[in-house]
């Protein structure tokens, strides 16, 4: 192993085990030691309230505008990605958000139901001789745009984008763009409609 990947190693040890340290505090006091702590991680960090419980890992990659909630329990990833929530982007808790090497923007406004998966990258699979595990991952890339409403339990895949204002129906499994102001469901999903006659 290099020195210079022994000092990422041990600087994302460091960042969890820093997270892990103020991750448990309850009540309003916790959510405002919690930013205060965590703050300096981010590439960019505005009023966001963290919930307890979290699992953050490369922060140093995420960007969150102000408004931003994390609810209890979530998993927020970016590794070598990049991570961007704009402002009031409510994730509700025990979601996750994967950006691992690929790229994750949600856009303001948006609402993220309890235990939806966002990840923006895939195992490989092109090969039977060695196993799934250690083939890496294939990463794209997921744009949220303002005023989505994802509900819960869905799962958002790699190269996809959700237009504005559209709504995820729960247990819905997003493979696929989704036009501004539709309505989607299903596995995998597909319209069942349109907000309040809008297209």
């Amino acid at each position: 192993m290099s020195a210079s990947s022994l000092r990422v190693r041990v600087l994302e040890a460091l960042e969890e085990l820093w997270v892990a340290l103020f991750a448990w505090i309850p009540t309003p006091f916790g959510v405002l030691v919690r930013l205060c702590a965590w703050r300096m991680l981010f590439a960019r960090c505005g009023l966001v309230r963290f919930g307890t419980g979290l699992t953050l890992i490369g922060c140093k990659n995420m960007r969150f505008a102000g408004g931003v909630r994390l609810g209890k329990g979530c998993f927020v990833t970016a590794g070598n990605g990049v991570l961007v929530l704009g402002e009031n982007v409510a994730v509700s808790p025990c979601a996750h958000l994967g950006a691992d090497d690929g790229h994750i923007e949600i856009g303001a406004h948006t609402a993220i139901g309890p235990g939806t998966v966002i990840r923006a990258a895939n195992h490989r699979i092109e090969t039977s001789e060695a196993p799934i595990m250690r083939q890496g991952h294939v990463c794209g890339s997921i744009v949220i745009e303002d005023d989505v409403w994802i509900g819960a339990n869905c799962v958002v895949t790699p190269d996809v984008r959700i237009g504005r204002g559209a709504v995820v129906g729960a247990g819905a499994v997003v493979t696929r763009d989704v036009a501004p102001f539709s309505i989607v469901g299903g596995v995998p999903s597909k319209v069942i409609g349109t907000r309040n006659g809008i297209t």
